[in-house]
């Protein structure tokens, strides 16, 4: 894989940023926070869909973009002689996803987790061997060398995918004693062998004894079914018996019931003759007493219109009083609709006024706006140039602090002649802010305060004369709502009188006369219980059809149910019933239904102890093949053991095999590159199956503590792309032709970083692309390729 073009839009703290990327030493090279780690930062998202960091996913967008704008890397690199292209994306409020790979510029996977398993294919490896293969910086350089022993190899056990190999041997460890245990746990409940034999012996005997029981029950059931013929006969019998005598019963019942129905009837019609004759005695009555009712009926139409008469004329007094009130109302309503016609004459002209000034009002009101601006403009003026004051003192306190003779704390070169020069830069800086810039503001600040205070005088003056009028304006304005409903109510009482009066005109023409009312209701009161008994006489009489037909239903009902009643008496005496016979059948089909009972209640027993026995024969079998089962699972789990344990010796056997086939390949790859590198001075470097270092020197072995900082850190070097080798090697990834090195100078002097890069030249044959990570400006001569950020 070689890396040829990076484009970046609202990417962390890149806006727009595009890159290309030739072969060669290629240099990074930038101040500290210039953004050159975000570079492979984008690369390693290009092609896995992560950050180094995971939780990083929020403040991957640009902090100057929006939530509209669209996050994107994009990658271009070639692997053989095909040409590739990685676009992800994220989009929205949440940072969606999106992922599209291109081959020969032809789409062929789209989808973020798509695109990261294709790219997992191509190089053959994943997110994590990606970055310990190809990307090294100064802190794990120093590691490989500084580290104590056990954490050395516990580094180079994690880049080379050792944890996982121990962690998968730590899990076979625990599942074997966890099996053991449970092994263990079935040996506590599964049967001996003396048990299962007592438990099938005790099966046959069961056996034998349900078919004894069996026999029995045959034997019974056939005593029982002789039974059961000899009941049912009876039974037969008994029913026809009892068909009859119900039958004969049922004929006596209706035979009284009759009876009692025809004496009723006799009864019923003496009782409506005698109504019927004292209704023909009060029939001649009504007649000698109907001029009476004629006389009341009249004399009720009479009081009828009496009753209206009197009506109107309550009416025609009411009016007359309440003509008499509207007058009064009249007369008061129109003097003071005079008065108030008055008193809300000027309200146009107060309105007017109170315009103009709340005019006025709001003219001082954006005047002293207008002036609260400027203030605060000013004082921030003021502030910011005394913050700025501030600042420069701080700074030239520093400087003074440091001294002529120190180094700049940035680059790091001597102050020297820039000292006094930088000083009095700085404090003439101070002299005219202080004496041109704050004392202008300050005269400026007073003026406009001055302004300010006046216009507030006059706005007062206006606020408390709109004040006044608005107060008027109040009254008057409640004057005529009272004038309006004043108006209101003086038009309803003037319809009201003209309406009272058209209705008066028209009670004129009745005339009531109250003692003849009187004369009228005492008559009727005489009159009305003479009245009110005509019409009782008049109801009781309208009973007389109904009566008579009663009478004749109830004759024709008598004559019918007589009939009935000797018809039913012969049917009785005819039935023949034998009583005592029911009675001696009845006894018999008792007896034989005891005999019954008690050959079931043998049986059943018989059952019982059957069903006891299959289910302790069920229980024993059940038992002896929950035993077989248990045998079964406990074999089962043998057989995972001896394979558990077969993984682990080969486990055991495999990372014997890869720590002996692993050091020695890193220490022939470091080992060549170093004495290239050292020019022959030292021939070997060893690495140990504990991985241990050693250098040697003139034919003796050293430990790599033993030799001086620029001679480790080259050393370092070598091992880490030694390592870096041997996993694209382990991994099948050969087609990645590139390295990336973060910072490996560290603060090495000149000359030592002088070696590091010619390391570098000499071993550039065996990379096509070896990126190197910097904020080192003085070496960017030594690179073929710069890419300055």
């Amino acid at each position: 894989m070689i890396l040829t073009k990076l484009k970046l839009e609202n990417f962390k703290k890149y806006n727009s940023f595009e890159i290309s990327f030739d072969l060669g030493l290629i240099g990074i090279i930038g101040k500290n926070g210039s953004g050159k780690s975000t570079i492979f930062e984008a690369i390693l998202f290009a092609l896995y869909g992560e950050l180094r960091n995971k939780g990083d996913k929020e403040v991957v967008r640009n902090a100057n973009a929006t939530s509209k704008d669209i996050v994107s890397v994009e990658l271009d690199f070639e692997i053989g002689e095909s040409i590739y292209k990685i676009i992800r994306e994220f989009r929205g409020k949440t940072l969606s996803a999106n992922a599209k790979l291109y081959k020969n510029e032809e789409l062929i996977t789209t989808g973020a987790k798509e695109v990261t398993t294709t790219i997992s294919n191509l190089t053959k490896m994943s997110k994590d061997a990606f970055m310990h293969t190809l990307f090294a910086s100064q802190k794990e350089l120093t590691s490989l060398s500084n580290s104590k022993p056990e954490d050395r190899k516990k580094m180079i056990r994690k880049l080379l995918g050792l944890e996982k190999i121990d962690f998968v041997e730590k899990e076979l460890i625990e599942k074997s004693r966890e099996l053991k245990r449970e092994i263990d746990a079935f040996k506590e409940v599964l049967l001996s062998s003396e048990d299962i034999t007592i438990k099938k012996e005790n099966i046959v005997e069961q056996t034998s004894q349900k078919e004894e029981f069996l026999k029995e029950i045959d034997k019974q059931s056939l005593v029982l079914e002789e039974l059961n013929k000899k009941a049912s006969t009876i039974k037969q019998e008994l029913e026809q018996l009892t068909k009859t005598k119900e039958q004969k019963q049922s004929l006596k019942a209706r035979c009284e019931l009759l009876t009692n129905t025809i004496n009723s009837h006799q009864k019923a019609q003496e009782k409506l003759q005698t109504e019927l004759n004292t209704l023909y005695t009060k029939q001649e009555e009504l007649k000698g007493l109907q001029t009476i009712k004629q006389e009341y009926i009249t004399l009720h139409e009479t009081l009828k219109e009496q009753d209206k008469l009197k009506e109107y004329s309550l009416r025609k007094d009411g009016l007359l009083l309440e003509q008499k009130e509207l007058r009064e109302q009249y007369t008061k309503a129109k003097d003071s609709i005079k008065v108030l016609e008055f008193e809300t004459k000027e309200h146009l002209e107060l309105v007017e006024k109170e315009k103009e000034l709340d005019k006025s009002i709001e003219k001082y009101k954006q005047l002293l706006t207008n002036k609260e601006l400027d203030e605060k403009r000013v004082i921030q003026e003021i502030a910011g140039e005394e913050k700025l004051i501030a600042d420069i003192k701080k700074k030239i306190e520093n400087i003074t602090t440091l001294g002529r003779e120190s180094n700049c704390p940035t680059c790091t070169r001597p102050l020297l002649d820039e000292y006094d020069s930088v000083i009095f830069s700085l404090e003439q800086i101070v002299t005219n802010t202080q004496n041109t810039k704050i004392d202008t503001a300050k005269e400026q600040l007073a003026n406009i305060k001055d302004e300010k205070e006046k216009l507030e005088e006059q706005q007062k003056a206006y606020i408390k004369e709109h004040f006044e009028i608005s107060k008027k304006i109040n009254l008057i304005e409640n004057k005529k709502r009272d004038l309006l409903a004043l108006k209101e109510h003086f038009e309803k009482v003037t319809q009201k009188g003209v309406k009272n009066k058209e209705e008066l005109s028209k009670l004129e023409i009745y005339s009531y006369d109250k003692n003849l009312h009187e004369e009228l209701l005492l008559k009727q009161k005489e009159l009305k219980t003479k009245y009110e008994y005509i019409l009782s006489l008049e109801t009781m009489l309208k009973r007389v059809d109904t009566i008579k037909e009663e009478l004749q239903t109830s004759i024709n009902n008598q004559d019918k149910y007589n009939l009935e009643l000797l018809q039913k008496d012969l049917e009785y005496k005819a039935i023949d019933y034998d009583e005592v016979k029911h009675q001696e059948k009845s006894k018999e089909f008792d007896e034989v239904q005891k005999q019954k009972d008690s050959l079931i209640s043998l049986i059943n027993d018989l059952k019982v102890k059957i069903a006891t026995i299959q289910g302790q024969i069920k229980t024993i079998q059940e038992s002896l093949s929950n035993n077989e089962t248990q045998l079964k699972k406990v074999q089962t789990k043998k057989d995972d053991l001896n394979d558990y344990e077969k993984i682990k010796i080969n486990l055991a056997e495999f990372k014997t095999k890869l720590n002996s086939k692993v050091a020695p390949r890193i220490s022939d790859i470091a080992s060549t590159m170093f004495a290239q590198i050292t020019k022959g001075k030292y021939q070997h470097i060893e690495v140990s199956n504990e991985f241990d270092f050693y250098i040697y020197d003139e034919g003796k072995r050293y430990p790599i503590e033993r030799f001086s900082g620029g001679e480790i850190d080259l050393a370092n070097l070598v091992l880490r792309i030694a390592i870096s080798k041997t996993l694209s090697e382990l991994s099948g990834a050969n087609s990645v032709e590139f390295l990336a090195f973060d910072e490996v100078f560290g603060s090495q002097d000149d000359t030592r970083r002088m070696e590091i890069l010619e390391a570098f030249h000499t071993i550039k044959e065996q990379y096509r692309q070896i990126f190197l990570i910097s904020h080192e400006m003085e070496i960017k001569e030594m690179f073929e390729r710069v890419v300055e950020v």
